[in-house]
């Protein structure tokens, strides 16, 4: 087997793994300085991101689409998810303002990056880490925003064969990310003289390989056959980039540009708003994450509950009319679970008489709230059944069983995730 898929092959095992157990959680490669963050939910790709040129990877995929930044947010800053990229791709698609098929298109741009970089490394280390914040997969169900099974097959694939394109001598992860620009001053015979002089503008030392590749629109694998001939005449010189200045629309509670990983400090009061309508919740979202709480909207009555189970919230926002099962008797069956029986469960409501604070009351809820309410009368209910921000507990962790392992250089190190072992269905894309 080339030494240019050992990595890659090592990241399909777990990915492998992740898929046929369908768990959510992250799957953090190591490699040297640089790691990667595969986020899943329920065994399905839903973000990949990088702890170097994070931001420039972000804005090539979306030039890709042709998608303008200020199409993904109303205004406000996506505080409630890390990662970040996610929370702007998913409720730009929930909120109707992006089609779901070109932010696929955004997720697979930005895992073929990171897919490519991995594949050329033989000594990447795969750890699995359980999530402990929920919010990204409240987001996941919301928007249902996450790469097929068969598309990341694909994208293994086309990693795969670009590795093998690449210079064997070089390694990808030394160059792939620099600024290439071309060195003039090698003598060539005067046509080729002339040829690699009027492309010069072109390897301006201020764009990369997947620059180059978006500026010529070409596809990667075109681009790398291009570059072979630069390479082989030792024509092209590298200069370190700096990542992109991070727009402050863009910062996620606690997190840091160039950061893949979260904070680890206590985090702000979470609160879940359950009403089917988006107007609703965009309109609640602003209010609650104006006063620095985290939020998550709901859409789906009838899965709420099971998410409510695993974000463990601090306060729900709940509306009474809805299809399917209304907001009485989800109340109800939230406080048949004990880990929610004292959660506080505020009732939204159109109408305000006494049969209605009647029913809430009959269901255990905290307090009857008017939809119409402003936005003074929300946060004093809010404030009244949540802690104050200076002593806010984190969410604890939910370490998932049949993941408890973790792995380095592609080894099993607990039960449950043995990367040699892993069913063949993302390793067949490798063969």
């Amino acid at each position: 087997m080339s030494n240019q898929v050992v990595g890659l092959l090592s990241l399909a095992r777990a990915i492998a793994q992740v898929n046929h157990n369908q768990v959510s959680g992250t799957l953090i490669v190591r490699q040297g300085q640089i790691h990667w963050r595969l986020e899943f939910h329920q065994g399905k790709l839903v973000c990949t991101t990088g702890s170097d040129h994070r931001v420039r990877r972000w804005r090539r995929a979306l030039m890709g689409q042709q998608i303008e930044p200020a199409e993904l947010t109303t205004g406000q800053p996506p505080t409630s998810y890390d990662p970040w990229e996610y929370a702007l791709l998913s409720r730009a698609v929930m909120a109707g303002r992006l089609d779901s098929g070109k932010a696929e298109q955004v997720l697979a741009a930005l895992t073929l990056e990171a897919l490519t970089q991995i594949a050329t490394d033989t000594a990447i280390r795969v750890t699995w880490e359980a999530r402990s914040n929920r919010l990204l997969d409240c987001a996941a169900v919301g928007s249902g925003l996450h790469l097929p099974g068969d598309r990341l097959q694909q994208l293994l694939k086309d990693a795969r064969d670009l590795s093998q394109l690449l210079p064997s001598d070089r390694p990808a992860q030394a160059w792939i990310d620099r600024g290439l620009s071309l060195d003039a001053g090698i003598e060539l015979d005067d046509s080729r003289q002339h040829t690699t002089l009027s492309l010069q503008p072109l390897f301006n030392g201020r764009r990369t390989f997947w620059d180059l590749a978006l500026k010529l629109n070409q596809s990667p694998a075109m681009t790398a056959r291009m570059l072979g001939y630069f390479f082989r005449q030792q024509l092209l010189t590298f200069q370190v980039l700096p990542d992109l200045e991070f727009h402050p629309m863009l910062s996620s509670t606690g997190s840091a540009a160039g950061s893949a990983t979260p904070a680890t400090k206590a985090e702000p009061p979470l609160v879940v708003c359950i009403d089917d309508s988006m107007v609703v919740l965009q309109r609640l979202e602003r209010i609650v994450t104006q006063a620095g709480y985290r939020f998550c909207g709901m859409r789906d009555s009838v899965q709420a509950l099971t998410q409510l189970i695993e974000l463990k919230p601090d306060l729900i926002l709940l509306d009474v009319v809805m299809p399917v099962v209304n907001g009485y008797e989800i109340c109800a069956q939230i406080r048949r679970v004990k880990a929610l029986e004292h959660t506080p469960i505020v009732i939204l409501t159109g109408h305000d008489g006494t049969i209605d604070r009647v029913r809430a009351k009959l269901a255990r809820a905290s307090e009857f709230l008017s939809k119409v309410s402003d936005s003074g009368r929300i946060l004093a209910t809010l404030e009244r059944h949540l802690p104050s921000h200076n002593s806010t507990r984190p969410h604890p962790p939910h370490p998932d069983p049949s993941l408890s392992g973790r792995t380095a250089n592609g080894q099993d190190q607990g039960a449950g995730f043995n990367l040699n072992s892993s069913p063949s269905a993302f390793k067949s894309a490798l063969a």
